[in-house]
């Protein structure tokens, strides 16, 4: 039978069925295998999930970090280990202080592998483990942290913009004096535009493994 004018207009006009879910399902799984890195579970922002008591902290840290480790421990209570890749630092230092408290009630250990350089903001992650330990070839980075052209070293040693970073030191189980002491080594040993690595003796002048 031959189809009229009408039918072969529809056939033409009619749409793919099912068009709109396939490309949903393809893009969730473009989406999903671009953002997870392979013999992970799952991400985070920069945190990894390897298995139920390990995250990999890899990349810099955004202004929500924080929210995205509250939303990651929500799901993995029994983190237990961070293990670190390559960690250039954070965009807000308050989110990150904020992310580290979180870690530090949790418990979390950290560790760097020879191959994690930590820097910045990524070094204090690194710090707020209850124990901290580092293999052979691994790089802790400091310097001093800057706020539009005015850095750390711009402010007197007892100005209340120093203290909040001195408090999350402190926070990590360092005494004040080490906290002090530690502090003040990072914002004179690098400018902003700069990064000094820790030798293997300010390491453990500072403590910095435990």
């Amino acid at each position: 039978m031959e189809k009229s004018s009408i039918d072969v207009m529809n056939s033409a006009n009619q749409k793919p069925r099912f068009s709109i879910l396939t490309f949903f399902i393809l893009g969730l799984i473009v989406f999903t295998t671009s953002c997870t890195k392979h013999g992970f579970e799952a991400r985070s922002g920069p945190f990894y999930i390897k298995n139920d008591t390990t995250i990999f902290l890899n990349g810099d840290m955004g202004s929500r970090i924080d929210l995205q480790l509250e939303k990651l421990l929500k799901i993995y209570p029994n983190i237990s280990l961070m293990t670190f890749g390559d960690c250039p630092g954070s965009r807000d230092d308050a989110a990150l202080h904020r992310c580290g408290v979180l870690l530090i009630k949790h418990n979390i250990n950290t560790h760097l592998s020879e191959n994690s350089i930590v820097e910045s903001g990524a070094t204090d992650l690194y710090l707020v483990g209850k124990k901290r330990t580092k293999e052979d070839g691994s790089k802790i980075g400091v310097h001093a942290w800057s706020e539009g052209n005015t850095s750390a070293a711009d402010f007197a040693a007892d100005h209340r913009e120093q203290q909040p970073y001195i408090d999350f030191y402190i926070a990590c189980g360092f005494s004040a004096q080490d906290a002090k002491s530690f502090y003040f080594f990072t914002i004179n040993t690098a400018t902003p535009k700069d990064i000094h690595y820790m030798t293997d003796q300010e390491v453990i002048d500072y403590g910095i493994t435990n």
